[in-house]
């Protein structure tokens, strides 16, 4: 072991550097040459691709010191439920648009009855008594027949014979009328002859046929007879009623608190208005069809089918369930849906709220 001392006003020796210290140097300054290549690499990598977001900013050089405006996009509100529960209306009820309701139909209305109830039903429902209790019908307020309303003859004002030009004439053949009576004979022998005449009380023209006309006739080919023209006055054209459809009620004890004519809280809306008439032409042929075929389904059969039309009327049966009505039953409910199409094409309102196709349900009751 030696020491080395070093002499005044001499610099000490430094100690040789090994390989470990040239290693330290040359990490410093690796590291220091990475971080600068990076600071100026950074703007040219595309580091949306990597993050799978684009934010649709470019920040380079040239953006720096400028300012960038974000917008927040609210989150989407659930739009308002359409209403699903269509139900029948009172055609005699006054239109009026309900307050709150999830039904629809082809006119505004809300639900009133003549009496009061003892108990507010809890949907606002009229009360319905003396129907029945083994078909449940929630839509159905009013019934009736579909029959055609009859007119009447429209009124005439009644005229006066006043003058000559009140008169008119007419052409009328002159009447004939032939003998009547009979004429009977009686021999008393065999060459001896007797008669019994009778008298005729009806007058006549001693004609040899009968020929009906006026007894002031002129002539036999007819003549001219003046005939006033008066005219009786006729009753005035019944008003065209509304035929409501006739339909099953169920009873239901409770009640509206809003009195009148009875009807239905009701919002109208164009599908409604489509689906009432839909109802009706399909109700009119289901009777046509029963009135024109001599086999009538057993009393207190019913049929329900389920069947889609799309936005062009066009119908099809999805399914048919069968409750003692037998094939004729069936086939004449079927026919009933599909031998009217296709129904009215939908409007863009429509096909925008209901898409292509709607699915329904129509049960028939064969009573």
């Amino acid at each position: 072991m030696s020491t080395e001392f070093a002499l005044p006003g001499e610099r000490p020796l430094a100690p040789d550097k090994g390989p470990s210290d040239r290693s330290i140097i040359i990490g410093v300054v690796g590291t220091l040459l990475f971080h600068i290549l990076l600071v100026w690499l950074t703007p040219r990598f595309a580091f949306d691709e990597f993050s799978g977001v684009h934010t649709g900013i470019h920040i380079t050089s040239k953006d720096r010191g400028k300012s960038f405006d974000f917008q927040l996009a609210d989150s989407p509100q659930e739009k308002p439920r359409n209403p699903l529960q269509f139900v029948e209306t009172n055609p005699d009820a006054p239109a009026n648009e309900p307050d709150k309701t999830d039904n629809f139909s082809n006119r505004n209305q809300q639900s009133a009855q003549l009496e009061a109830p003892k108990e507010i039903d809890p949907l606002n429902r009229p009360s319905i008594s003396d129907a029945q209790d083994k078909i449940q019908n929630n839509t159905a307020v009013v019934t009736g027949d579909m029959s055609e309303p009859q007119m009447g003859a429209a009124a005439m004002p009644e005229s006066l014979q006043t003058a000559e030009d009140d008169q008119r004439e007419q052409k009328l053949r002159m009447e004939l009328v032939p003998l009547s009576g009979f004429d009977k004979s009686e021999g008393k022998s065999e060459d001896g002859i007797a008669t019994n005449v009778a008298d005729s009380k009806k007058p006549t023209t001693n004609a040899d046929r009968s020929v009906e006309g006026a007894r002031d006739g002129k002539e036999a080919d007819g003549g001219l007879v003046a005939v006033s023209a008066t005219h009786q006055a006729q009753p005035k054209a019944r008003p065209k009623l509304t035929a409501p459809r006739p339909t099953i009620l169920s009873n239901r004890v409770t009640g509206t608190s809003n009195l009148g004519i009875v009807g239905m809280d009701a919002r109208w809306s164009e599908y409604g208005d489509y689906l009432n008439e839909l109802i009706e032409i399909v109700q009119t042929q289901w009777y046509r069809i029963l009135r024109d075929s001599a086999v009538s389904p057993p009393r207190g059969s019913h049929v329900v089918i389920t069947f889609k039309i799309n936005s062009k009327g066009e119908t099809d049966i999805v399914k048919v369930e069968d409750s003692d009505a037998g094939k004729q039953g069936v086939f004449s409910c079927q026919n009933a849906i599909q031998a009217r199409q296709p129904y009215r094409k939908w409007t863009d309102q429509m096909i925008a709220v209901l898409g292509d196709d709607q699915t329904l349900t129509f049960a028939f009751y064969y009573q």
